[in-house]
């Protein structure tokens, strides 16, 4: 409720302005745990924030005293009518489809699922008087739950969408931190650090290598240098 607050526009005054018309766009729209609240008893809850004009303000406290009317529970992926398999479904495996995945996801009537199977069936997509699942099947269960989304499926769509929101505003996070200074269990200034102690370290043993050839070549004896004693051809 926190991170809706956070995101809903609101007046100058900091409240939220809502129309007579967002009411049930909410209830319609995953915002409630419709299994648990009827439409009626969300529209009664806004009463006492309702203005002369119909619509409604509420402020921060009272947006998130509607936290009872959400729904709390485990959420699942959105169901995808194109992983469906491909195949021979007979109509007792089709009946088990309906009931853990299409039913949860869609707000049309059971007999309208049956009369899209009896339709696929006479265009041919039939085996042992059996439905044929193919691409032509898949585009038709995503008719019916896309076209008329459930409000379970239109809440797990908005947080799949959220969270997958979030794990791209980490993995942001995670290069920018990667492309820094920042090395894991140290400081950027300790890195800085132990780069100038190196520097240093190379620094000093140029400089004592330099002082040995130095000496070296001054104890040099010039007597010992000679003249090439073969000739030299240009």
């Amino acid at each position: 409720m926190e991170y809706i607050w956070e995101r809903i526009p609101k007046t100058k005054d900091g409240l939220i302005h809502y129309l007579p018309g967002d009411i049930p766009y909410l209830y319609e729209n995953g915002f409630v745990d419709t299994g648990r609240v009827t439409p009626q008893q969300w529209i009664q809850a806004f009463e006492s924030y309702k203005q002369a004009d119909g619509s409604y303000l509420l402020s921060k406290e009272k947006f998130l005293s509607l936290r009872v009317f959400r729904y709390e529970g485990p959420l699942f992926e959105p169901f995808d009518p194109y992983k469906v398999r491909e195949g021979e479904w007979t109509d007792a495996q089709l009946k088990i489809l309906y009931d853990q995945s299409i039913r949860p996801s869609t707000v049309v009537p059971e007999d309208v699922f049956w009369n899209s199977v009896a339709a696929l069936k006479k265009q041919g997509l039939v085996k042992n008087g059996n439905l044929w699942a193919d691409a032509t099947t898949k585009k038709q269960l995503a008719y019916l739950v896309e076209r008329f989304p459930s409000p379970r499926r239109r809440l797990e769509k908005e947080v799949n969408r959220l969270r997958k929101e979030r794990e791209s505003e980490y993995r942001q996070v995670t290069q920018k931190r990667d492309s820094s200074k920042f090395v894991e269990g140290k400081f950027a200034s300790e890195k800085e650090a132990e780069k100038f102690k190196s520097l240093q370290s190379k620094t000093a043993k140029k400089q004592t290598n330099s002082k040995k050839t130095t000496t070296e070549a001054s104890t040099v004896d010039i007597k010992k240098l000679r003249k090439p004693t073969r000739k030299i051809t240009v």
